[in-house]
């Protein structure tokens, strides 16, 4: 399974499961959506929302879901 982290630097939320990240076993790939318009804009298509911090979650057939909420997504990434 691959993972993407939807974030922004200024977001304390953002930066909950940022500091988080370095002690888990999972690779996961940091995608800022103010530095990447693109990032933003495939989020919005995907899950009609902005907000951030937000889990992209890729099994291996290439089906995706979000996961929101910051501490949902640090107890789901620890479990992994």
């Amino acid at each position: 399974m691959k993972f993407a982290l939807y974030y922004y630097d200024a977001c304390p939320f953002c930066q909950r499961v940022l500091r988080v990240l370095p002690d888990l076993k999972v690779e996961v790939e940091k995608r800022n959506v103010l530095t990447n318009a693109g990032y933003r804009q495939q989020q919005y298509a995907a899950t009609g929302r902005t907000t951030v911090p937000v889990l992209r979650l890729e099994d291996e057939s290439g089906k995706e879901s979000w996961m929101f909420e910051s501490a949902d997504i640090i107890r789901f990434l620890q479990a992994q």
